[in-house]
């Protein structure tokens, strides 16, 4: 196994996992128990508690190292967390750099790519000294951001002229209906105007048609007398008729 590396204390454990107190606890009881399940992350909490992760404590409730002070059972000179605070490690099973947990974000899948610091404890010519690394830039994530803006940028442009496109597409059919009617109505009309006309020339056609040669007293005389009108006859010359007022008698 790795040499464990100290990371910090913290006020909170999550997203860790306990695995029950032990009598005797020691760090180096707790790390294979953590190994055995292949997390990278362990903690001790109340002198005797096993905790093991993928990730560590959300980096905001990182407090100063003296918080944990309590004696492990089995080894007093470790400190196995503290009232409310976890002694965190980093188990060395991968090189790695662990990300804290983003309790904002837990679903975070780039989480476990996110790098986060590390404490180690190193012992110099008798003196114990305290080693921190930093944190460096992420560049998966720096390469992520970009894609993500311009794919935020596409998503409303395309949002835009989907919408335009809408607008645009009721426009036209309602404009299409509305021409539609126009056409309707104006043959409607047109109809209407040649039924109009027509009828008027046949009524005029048929009123001052008649025939030339009617006279419209000797035909009214003769529609009493026969009833009706002869073709051969010449109406339009009165005729004189000469009665024998004996034939009365």
């Amino acid at each position: 196994m790795q040499a464990l590396t100290m990371d910090g204390c913290y006020a909170t454990p999550e997203p860790l996992t306990d695995h029950g107190p032990y009598t005797f606890q020691t760090s180096g009881n707790c790390q294979p128990i953590c190994y055995q399940f292949n997390k990278p992350v362990m903690a001790l909490s109340d002198g005797s508690n096993c905790w093991c992760g993928d990730l560590l404590p959300q980096e905001d409730a990182k407090t100063d190292n003296t918080s944990c002070n309590t004696p492990c059972n089995g080894f007093p000179d470790d400190m196995c967390g503290g009232n409310g605070y976890w002694s965190v490690y980093l188990t060395g099973i991968t090189k790695n750099q662990i990300a804290h947990f983003d309790a904002n974000n837990p679903g975070d899948p780039a989480a476990s790519r996110r790098p986060g610091s590390s404490t180690g404890v190193i012992t110099v010519g008798g003196s114990t000294v305290v080693v921190t690394q930093e944190p460096t830039a992420d560049p998966e994530k720096s390469k992520g951001s970009s894609p993500s803006k311009v794919g935020i940028a596409v998503g409303v442009v395309v949002g835009v002229l989907a919408i335009a496109g809408i607008i645009g597409g009721v426009f036209f059919f309602l404009r299409q209906r509305r021409r539609r009617e126009l056409e309707e109505e104006h043959k409607r009309q047109a109809a209407v105007s040649d039924f109009v006309k027509n009828g008027r020339s046949h009524g005029s056609q048929s009123g001052s048609s008649g025939d030339s040669r009617l006279d419209p007293e000797a035909v009214m005389h003769r529609r009493m007398s026969d009833g009706s009108i002869a073709d051969n006859q010449d109406y339009s010359r009165r005729i004189l008729k000469v009665t024998n007022p004996d034939d009365g008698r």
